[in-house]
């Protein structure tokens, strides 16, 4: 009997390569068994239909900022490894 793949999604940092910057932004990353295989074209921004989902919504996108950064486009789902990046 074939095993039925597990899908998920999380927030993650895909790091977007813009001329000569580097530009991070979070987006929705879909997982198959465990590993990255998409992501939203576009980095998602808050909405919600209230105060308490807006919030769930940043404690995701908070934990997201804990995982290794991805890179965007043809090099996704490799990691990305800037030289430094200051948080604050």
């Amino acid at each position: 009997m074939k095993k039925t793949p597990k899908s998920y999604w999380n927030h993650r940092v895909l790091a977007h390569k813009y001329k000569n910057e580097v530009i991070l932004e979070i987006h929705e990353v879909f997982y198959t068994d465990g590993i990255p295989d998409s992501y939203t074209e576009q980095a998602i921004g808050l909405s919600g239909d209230s105060i308490k989902e807006l919030n769930q919504t940043l404690t995701w996108m908070r934990k997201c900022l804990k995982k290794p950064i991805l890179h965007y486009g043809k090099r996704f789902p490799e990691v990305y490894k800037p030289k430094s990046i200051s948080l604050h």
